[in-house]
This record gives C-alpha cells, sequence and structure tokens, in this order.
C-alpha cells in the first residue's frame, strides 16, 4: 500500500482582536467563535510582561535510599498524626505527673472537682487522702477511686473522666531527620515522635528503632509490621526523659521483577527471600517461579544464583543482593462481533491476529472479514494529534485571512474537523485464507488492541450533500454515480469535484469527478463500491491560498469517523 505524507503549516499568529470584524466573528458556528476568540486572547496574553514570585516548597534532603520500602511512610512533614482534642482515650493510657482527674460523686455526697497528678504521683481527695495512680491505667486508677469513695461515703458512686493529658519531652536522635528534643503530650506513641522528627533519613533503619527508658531498651519499632501487617500496638507509652534511638539501616536488598511491589527493602539479618516477597506482597500473576535469579556484587566482582522456588525459605541474602523473577509476557486484547467466543483474551507477547481469531473459535457463518476493525491505542493518539494540528491549522488561517466571508465555507470546514470522531482503526487483512497464503500479511497485536468482525451487510451508505443522505441497497457492479442517484443527486453546495469513497476495511479513496478516476489508488479495484462502502460528498468551500490546499483534509478526517458509523451498522445487520 502506497504512504501518503500529510504536511501542515502552522502560521504564526499576528493579529489581535481589533483587526478582525466583530461581525464576522459573530457569524462564526459558537464553538468555532469560541476557539477564535481564545486564541487570539492566547496571543495577547503572550505579549504581556510576565511578574513571577518566587515559589516557596519544603522539600526533605536527597538520601542514599530515597526508594527503600518504609520511606514514604514519613513523607508528608506534618506536625503529627493526632487530633489536637482526643476525647476518647483508651482505658490503659498510663497516668503521670501533669494529668488531671474529674472525679464527680453522685449520691449521699454530690460534689464534682477537677485533681491534678502531683510530682510524687498521687491525687488528695478530701475525706479521703492521698491516691497513688501514677504508672496506673486510667482503668485501674477508676476502679482504686470507686472503691476508696464507695468506702468512705455510703450509697455515694464516683465517676472519673481524664480532663486533661499533660505534655511530655522526649529526646529523638540517630537517623531521623531532624533530631533533638520534642514536646509531646502524653498519649503519643514512638510514630507520633517519629512524625514529629520528620521521619526516618537516608540511612535510617525502619525496622530497628529502640525507646530507651532510664538507660535502658524498653521497646523496640519495626515499621515494616506496621505497614505489611498493621501491628501498631506498642507495649509501652512515651513518658518524659524517654529517648528514640533510631540506629543505621541493615542490610538492604532489592526486588526488580516478578513481585507486585518492586523496590528496595531492609531486612533483619534472619530474614530470607520468603520474608522479602512478603514485604513486596507476592508474585505477580505472570512471574515464572521456574526462573528465579539472585545477583550479587562482592569485592568488584559479579555473581549469580539461579534459584528453585522451595530455596528461598532458607536462602539469607546479603546486602546489596537483587532478586529477579522473570515474567511471562502477556497481553489483553478484545474481540468482538461475529466470532463464536467474543471476549477479552490474555495473549503472549507476538500474537497476531490470526491467534486471537483462533483462540475465538474462527468467525460465524454471517461475518464480514472485508469489514474487519481493529483499533490500537497508538493510533487513536496520532490520529488525535493529526486533528488538532489540522484544526488548529484552519484556525490561524481563518484569523490571518482578511478576506474571508460569512459565505466562504471555512467555518463548516472547522466545525467538520472539530465534530469529527476520530479512531484509532489500523488497516489490517482479516481473510484467514488469504493470510495464510501470504503469512506476511498478518497483524501482530499490541496490549489493549481491540479487534470488531461486522455481520455481512447489503446496504452501502451515502452520506453528505445529497438530497437523502443514508442506506442503499447494494447492487453488484454500480458505481458511485448509480448510488448518488438513488440517494437524489446533489445538493446544489455539493463539491462534486471531490467524492470521498470509504471502503468497509477502512482505505479511503478520493475520487476526482472531472478525471472520473480515483486519486489514490493502489490497484484498480479501489473505485469499485462493495457493501458497508461509504460515499462521502463534502460541502464546497469558496477557499484560497493555503487554505484551499488544506480544505481536502477535512471530508478525509470526516470519513474516519464515518468509517466508525458504518461498522456499528454492519455489527447490527446479517
Amino acid at each position: 500500500m502506497k504512504k501518503i505524507y500529510f504536511l501542515i503549516v502552522i502560521l504564526p499568529l499576528y493579529i489581535s482582536s481589533q483587526d478582525m470584524s466583530k461581525s464576522y466573528i459573530d457569524s462564526l458556528p459558537d464553538d468555532v467563535k469560541d476557539d477564535v476568540i481564545s486564541k487570539i486572547d492566547e496571543k495577547d496574553e503572550l505579549e504581556k510582561p510576565i511578574y513571577r514570585r518566587a515559589s516557596s516548597k519544603l522539600d526533605k534532603e536527597l538520601d542514599s535510599n530515597p526508594s527503600v520500602y518504609g520511606s514514604k511512610f514519613f513523607d508528608t512533614i506534618q506536625t503529627t498524626f493526632m487530633p489536637i482534642n482526643e476525647p476518647n482515650l483508651d482505658s490503659s493510657y498510663i497516668l503521670d505527673f501533669g494529668d488531671e482527674l474529674e472525679i464527680q460523686l453522685i449520691g449521699q455526697k454530690d460534689d464534682i472537682d477537677t485533681f491534678a497528678i502531683e510530682r510524687d504521683g498521687s491525687i488528695n481527695i478530701p475525706d479521703i487522702g492521698k491516691l497513688v495512680v501514677s504508672g496506673l491505667s486510667l482503668s485501674d486508677a477508676s476502679s482504686l477511686i470507686k472503691a476508696k469513695v464507695s468506702n468512705a461515703y455510703i450509697g455515694t458512686k464516683a465517676f472519673i473522666t481524664l480532663k486533661n493529658i499533660r505534655d511530655i519531652n522526649i529526646l529523638i536522635v540517630g537517623n531521623v531527620f531532624n533530631p533533638g528534643m520534642y514536646t509531646l503530650n502524653g498519649n503519643s506513641n514512638m510514630l507520633h515522635a517519629l512524625t514529629m522528627a520528620g521521619g526516618i533519613d537516608g540511612i535510617g533503619s525502619y525496622r530497628n528503632i529502640n525507646l530507651i527508658r532510664n538507660g535502658e531498651v524498653i521497646d523496640s519499632l519495626d515499621v515494616y509490621k506496621v505497614l505489611t501487617f498493621g501491628l501498631h500496638s506498642l507495649s509501652s507509652g512515651l513518658r518524659s526523659g524517654d529517648s528514640i534511638l533510631v540506629r543505621p539501616s541493615g542490610k538492604i536488598v532489592s526486588v526488580e521483577s516478578g513481585a507486585k511491589r518492586n523496590g528496595k527493602y531492609e531486612l533483619k539479618d534472619n530474614e530470607s527471600l520468603s520474608d522479602l516477597l512478603t514485604y513486596a506482597s507476592g508474585f505477580i500473576r505472570d512471574a515464572n517461579k521456574e526462573n528465579i535469579t539472585i545477583r550479587r556484587v562482592s569485592d568488584g566482582e559479579a555473581s549469580t544464583f539461579n534459584l528453585q522456588v522451595t530455596e528461598l525459605d532458607s536462602f539469607i541474602p546479603e546486602d546489596g543482593d537483587a532478586m529477579y523473577v522473570s515474567e511471562f509476557k502477556l497481553q489483553s486484547v478484545t474481540i468482538e462481533g461475529a466470532v463464536k467466543k467474543p471476549g477479552t483474551y490474555l495473549l503472549k507477547r507476538g500474537s497476531t491476529l490470526v491467534d486471537l481469531i483462533g483462540y475465538a473459535g474462527g468467525y460465524e457463518k454471517f461475518a464480514y472479514p472485508f469489514g474487519g476493525y481493529l483499533e490500537t491505542a497508538k493510533a487513536l493518539e496520532i490520529n488525535l494529534a493529526a486533528r488538532e494540528k489540522l484544526y488548529n491549522a484552519f484556525l490561524t488561517n481563518l484569523i490571518t485571512n482578511r478576506n474571508l466571508t460569512s459565505d466562504s465555507g471555512i467555518e463548516t470546514l472547522l466545525t467538520q474537523i472539530k465534530d469529527a470522531k476520530v479512531t484509532g482503526r489500523v488497516i489490517a487483512e482479516f481473510d484467514i485464507d488469504v493470510i495464510k497464503n501470504n503469512p506476511k500479511l498478518d497483524t501482530t497485536l499490541t496490549n489493549g488492541d481491540r479487534l470488531i468482525i461486522p455481520s455481512t451487510t447489503q446496504q452501502v451508505y451515502i452520506q453528505g450533500e445529497v438530497s437523502n443522505p443514508g442506506a442503499t441497497r447494494y447492487s453488484p457492479g454500480k458505481g458511485f454515480d448509480y448510488y448518488t442517484s438513488s440517494a437524489g443527486g446533489f445538493l446544489d453546495n455539493a463539491d462534486k469535484n471531490n467524492i470521498f469513497i470509504v471502503h468497509p476495511d477502512g482505505t479511503t479513496v478520493n475520487l476526482n469527478k472531472r478525471s472520473r478516476l480515483p486519486i489514490l489508488l493502489d490497484n484498480d479495484n479501489d473505485y469499485l463500491i462493495y457493501p458497508g462502502s461509504i460515499i462521502y460528498v463534502p460541502q464546497s468551500a469558496d477557499l484560497t491560498n493555503s487554505i484551499e490546499v488544506a480544505s481536502i483534509w477535512a471530508p478525509i478526517i470526516s470519513s474516519i469517523a464515518l468509517s466508525l458509523t458504518s461498522l456499528s451498522v454492519l455489527n447490527n445487520s446479517k
């Protein structure tokens, strides 16, 4: 098939809204008029001086392991994970100096008062005396107070509420972004504190974070347990004088392919590749578990290990190891229409149109392979970009050409281009017998492709500037004159010198009526009309210069939309 190259020249815009006639602008279709005004405004805006103030953004410093798993957990710098007020504390909250309890007595003695916990850990209740509550949970302290009140006042009940929470001072050191002393409320835990310090830096450990009290490590935080299993129940709350130490990271091992979440992970000394896969959320569906490789660089020398999936539990990786799991390269392709088993299929890379049709059970008896439709995302992207360039070229020509009038036809062409439904159709051969005789005609499919096989039709479609556009029955051997006559003939504004024929396979031919010969022919049969063909008669336009040259492409773009319309009709016909 011959290749046709289009060259669209975008002219510079040297005009303002004052240079164009307001009456002419008002005569344009609404959507075109809006685009014209917008383009003029863009030009005016570009000529304005630009005053820009410096932007401000808070970024963390670059680190040596920016992509290690867990780094995004502290990625957003904020004051705390906690709300300002916490009315519902857990009953396990440990009381200490600075907390305030509200005690309400109801019964023989009615009273309500607030008691602050003193430095010795006690509160002093009238007629009862000192009660040491520091170190007790809120639940245990409530039980103690209720028992004392019940003994002191017959028939009196006590209701205890934690009214105010103490502040605590915590030292956060080691591999955090902002080490130092921090003031938090008494209900804070290690995650709250680390967030206040900006999180863990690039060489800090996510697996070995220690809580130190009175010189001893009383608790450790493993962020991976939080991220992977949601285990966030810390045994010890924070107290004033506590220190949090973030140690340097352990060994870093990466999963490069085959896992659901490929990336770098910090592993403890005793953890295996099975643990690594757990943090990486396991194998992907298409992983080839028979092909697992570990790559290691030691003392400047690279080595590889080939493993079986049964060896993952016992293989302890070293710092810097990389795990590769090969993947079956599959792609999703959809086939619809007149096939025996339509649907979406997963095919290996390199599969062809014939392979897909085979998986779909072959064609139905009423299938019309000549009208087959193959749509790809890449073709759609290219066609959309081409339409956008073409429309902007016409728009620029309209603005810069001061001789145009409201009856020039350019407005119609702009509307045609703007409203044209662009598809991602690719011209392909769908006849299985033809492909078997010449395998080079088979088409390799790509991920996301869509294939439609229409049903046989006996209709020919006439669109555009004819008296009765629509469908007429196919008559073998008849040419475009026969079908345009059956549609009532041309309208006065029809461009009789350019007739466009869109064949069922998507190829488009411009038939020049003056010569009665098609332009852009690939063979002598291109001018024939087939069942499902579309005849498109464009509107004539009085254009000059580059606009006249470019005007031919508007009907071609329209014909792309028409081919899809035809396909829809074919697909519902038998």
